[in-house]
């Protein structure tokens, strides 16, 4: 995420928090309703995860990264580029593989709780993509499958020699 969120990169952590909170396992549906229930809910009511519709706009729904709003900016910005990259769902790219996974989880019958995650694209060939791990224990402390979505970052030192020769490249173009 570095080339996107730049200086903001220490926000990363807590957004996709607040992502695992919004999806994560209800503890109490009498006093302490929220999670993936609640989405479950809320999709039923208003599809805020359906086709054509980017994740962009349904995470920008959900509020999520309000209280710093450059990095949230920045983080949309983001997540409008999930559509370029590919995913390991055939014939998907990020983008809509994310939305269609979304859906078809909190539709079902047993919906489970979505864990956000990232890993680094540069690690080896083919992690530049969108993985979606349907039935996946992420999270080493809770004894619960989740729908886990990884996202392709790298350092924003890392991202700046790449972003150079396109934007080289462009001018060019331009010219």
């Amino acid at each position: 995420m570095g080339f996107f969120m730049k200086e903001h990169d220490i926000h990363v952590g807590s957004l996709l928090d607040q992502l695992n909170v919004r999806f994560g396992p209800t503890p109490d549906k009498k006093t302490h309703f929220g999670g993936l229930d609640e989405m479950v809910a809320l999709q039923k009511e208003f599809k805020i995860f359906k086709k054509g519709r980017s994740f962009k706009s349904s995470v920008a729904v959900l509020n999520i990264g309000a209280s710093n709003a450059e990095a949230k900016n920045r983080m949309h910005d983001y997540f409008t580029n999930l559509s370029k990259h590919d995913s390991n769902v055939a014939g998907q790219n990020g983008d809509v593989a994310i939305v269609n996974a979304m859906a078809r989880n909190l539709a079902s019958k047993n919906p489970l709780p979505v864990y956000f995650t990232f890993h680094d694209m540069r690690a080896e060939k083919g992690n530049t993509r969108v993985l979606i791990k349907d039935k996946d224990r992420p999270v080493a402390y809770f004894d619960q499958d989740y729908l886990t979505i990884s996202l392709p970052t790298m350092a924003l030192k890392a991202a700046k020699p790449a972003a150079k020769p396109a934007a080289k490249a462009a001018k060019k173009t331009a010219k």
